[in-house]
């Protein structure tokens, strides 16, 4: 899906794709810093990675800092494709080189962890790790402290920022499901500015159904049925 999928239904809407006629609102904005519809839908994409951070995750080996107090992942220090906005979970433990799958690493509460955690204890394998986004965002602990020597490498994932979309011709960055929502999004901030198209009403309706739209994928995410395992209790097939 292109992002100019999503601008067309969003003109179809403001009745803005009639033959011959200019565009109220064109896609992009003038060289003046006219303001345009990819502008809406940037600030759009920008809300719902907000409420859905698993939209843009990305799951790969990472490389950790020395000691338990770790930032989140960053291209230039840990190796990662991506900056990272949020951490969502570390995965499990990749050796010293990031393509050898070891144990998996637990959650556990940051204050429990910085509670028990043994001062001065180094492994080379992370057992736990914890974070809480709400307090720090930017910082996130693992345990045991990470050594000097020889790197640590970790799977995480983590939520990164959604690519800007800059071209109509350029690919909607976010998955197709999102498309509505962002679409609804548009169209109230374009209802709600102080413009020749404001309109209260419409603006209130479009911003309802946008949450209706993230309400609805939420819902179906949680209902969604979780892998069984058929391997009964005590090991053994």
């Amino acid at each position: 899906m292109r992002a100019a999928d999503v601008l067309r239904l969003v003109s179809g809407a403001l009745q803005d794709l009639e033959p011959g006629m200019e565009s109220r609102w064109p896609w992009t904005g003038g060289d003046d810093g006219a303001i345009g519809l990819l502008d809406f839908m940037n600030a759009a994409v920008q809300a719902v990675a907000l409420q859905r951070p698993d939209v843009c995750a990305v799951t790969e080996s990472i490389m950790l800092e020395p000691g338990m107090r770790q930032r989140l992942p960053r291209r230039k220090i840990h190796g990662a494709s991506r900056d990272a906005r949020f951490l969502i979970e570390l995965v499990r433990n990749m050796g010293r080189d990031g393509e050898h799958p070891g144990p998996g690493i637990s959650a556990v509460n940051v204050d429990v962890l910085l509670a028990w955690a043994r001062a001065g204890h180094e492994s080379a394998v992370v057992e736990n790790w914890a974070y809480d986004r709400v307090i720090n965002r930017d910082v996130f602990y693992v345990y045991p402290a990470v050594p000097a020597w020889p790197e640590v490498w970790v799977e995480a994932t983590y939520s990164a920022n959604p690519e800007v979309v800059s071209s109509p011709e350029q690919a909607f960055p976010l998955p197709e499901e999102y498309a509505e929502a962002v679409k609804h999004h548009i169209l109230s901030s374009v209802f709600s500015g102080d413009n020749e198209s404001s309109n209260a009403g419409k603006a209130t309706w479009h911003r309802q159904m946008y949450a209706s739209a993230l309400g609805i994928k939420l819902n179906v995410d949680a209902g969604w049925p979780k892998a069984v395992s058929r391997v009964p209790t005590g090991g053994g097939a």
